[in-house]
């Protein structure tokens, strides 16, 4: 790509299509890269969910050689541990789990176009396991030009399901916050209107 050096004028590159062009590469690009990051942090909330597992209960039980055989089937193919969800289930059966993963998913992927939409950066979640009753906690940041927000998510299974909680609790607040803005401009006309 060249550019002319004369005070920020281009030569070559003065379209705005070409702009929208750009950006929108440079979205997929940064998409991609947080979609990787996801995967690595629940596979990280995993893993010390596991450690925790292992230190507490200090010696060979059969929880501990479950978490042993995992670990050492999956290893040779770490594809399988990032899709893996086979700690934290509490029983529950898998058609329940996949219909919850299913709803929750549609939350997180909902409030990535409402970032998209109102064109803020995406999302950033951290993900905690919570060794005392083996689920996962997460929090959800969002950042932009008018605003900070952060909020919690309810404890959840996986780290996936921890993540999409506390992106329903933030489109909520979302929500929330447009309504009183709407509020607010309603009494301001009111006011207006009465002056």
């Amino acid at each position: 790509m060249e550019m002319s050096e004369e005070s920020g004028a281009t030569s070559k590159y003065n379209d705005d299509g070409q702009i929208d062009d750009f950006l929108q590469s440079i979205q997929k690009i940064r998409d991609e890269i947080l979609r990787k990051e996801s995967i690595l942090q629940e596979r990280s909330a995993q893993c010390d969910m596991d450690i925790q597992t292992l230190l507490s209960e200090g010696k060979m039980t059969p929880k501990a050689v479950s978490i042993i055989r995992k670990y050492k089937e999956t290893c040779s193919d770490t594809t399988e541990v990032t899709n893996s969800s086979c700690s934290g289930d509490g029983g529950q059966s898998i058609t329940k789990r996949k219909k919850l993963k299913k709803a929750l998913l549609r939350q997180c992927k909902e409030l990535d176009e409402i970032c998209r939409g109102a064109h803020w950066i995406l999302p950033r979640y951290t993900v905690l396991p919570s060794v005392s009753d083996g689920m996962y906690h997460a929090s959800v940041r969002l950042r932009c030009l008018d605003f900070e927000m952060s909020l919690t998510g309810g404890l959840r299974a996986t780290p996936h399901e921890a993540k999409c909680s506390a992106a329903a609790n933030m489109i909520l607040e979302l929500h929330k916050k447009a309504e009183e803005q709407e509020q607010e401009g309603i009494r301001c006309k009111i006011t207006l209107l009465n002056s």
